[in-house]
């Protein structure tokens, strides 16, 4: 009976120290918990600002505004997903790059950068990457190599590509698409017209954004062979051979550029 208590005394023993050794387990979770739980109020208070710092994010975007979006975008990969709204700050930010940059700083040829280029739409986005790449060459801290890759690559690239975009034979300054023979035609129609008292024919019937177009007042005469256009008021003296292009100017494509924007924005006051 003695050795009986004694092992129940052992037990009892043992069970004392595992709750001991149980309750000393549970009192470190509990002081690990009690280190911890600030840091968790942090992570999700950190997870809270991040959301709603997402959210700002986005409706910012989405209230921002569309010139903005026209800056951040790629026109000429996306062009064709604006809306009504960014596809007109496109247009606009579009003609202040050739007007402030083309025309302006870099004096861009009439050959270079035909007055039509608003009318082909292959020229219109070579025009928009141009525009891309030269905000992204021109933001601050860009490396000096990467701005003269602009200058000596992406600036030369684009005005070979517009040169096979615009076909020169049918293309030149002050006329879309008309050759020579039919521009040559149209000033007889119109200078019969005016000797009969008659108004000017039109030069064509159609009415499209791509229709044939010719601004006589606009037009220099090609180089050499046509001594008839210097005895006439309403052209641009002949250039010979030596001749430089006339520099391109916002005047020059204008017309073309109204057009064409409203053609592809649509009606509305907007436009």
């Amino acid at each position: 009976m003695g050795e009986q208590l004694r092992q129940v005394q052992r037990e009892l023993d043992a069970t004392a120290r595992q709750g001991d050794e149980t309750a000393g387990h549970v009192a470190e979770i509990a002081d690990i918990l009690g280190r911890m739980s600030p840091r968790l109020d942090d992570v999700e208070q950190g997870v809270a600002a991040l959301g709603g710092a997402v959210e700002a994010a986005v409706a910012g975007a989405g209230a921002g505004d569309a010139e903005d979006e026209a800056l951040s975008l790629t026109p000429a990969l996306r062009w064709s997903q604006l809306d009504r709204t960014a596809k007109h700050a496109a247009w606009d930010a579009l003609g202040g790059f050739v007007s402030e940059v083309l025309n302006d700083d870099y004096q861009l040829s009439r050959l270079e950068l035909p007055d039509c280029w608003p009318v082909h739409p292959r020229a219109v986005r070579e025009l928009a990457w141009l525009r891309t790449l030269y905000i992204s060459s021109s933001a601050p801290g860009t490396r000096p190599e990467l701005v003269a890759e602009w200058h000596v690559r992406w600036l030369p690239a684009a005005i070979t590509n517009l040169a096979v975009a615009i076909d020169g034979r049918e293309c030149a300054p002050g006329k879309h698409r008309v050759t020579e023979e039919e521009r040559r035609r149209y000033d007889d129609a119109v200078q019969e017209a005016g000797s009969a008292g008659q108004h000017p024919p039109a030069l064509t019937s159609e009415r499209s954004v791509d229709r044939p177009r010719y601004f006589p007042a606009q037009f220099p005469p090609l180089r050499g062979h046509d001594p008839s256009y210097g005895a006439r008021q309403a052209r641009v003296a002949l250039l010979d051979a030596e001749t430089p292009a006339p520099p391109s100017r916002p005047e020059h494509w204008r017309e073309y550029f109204l057009d064409a924007r409203m053609a592809d924005i649509g009606d509305g006051t907007g436009a």
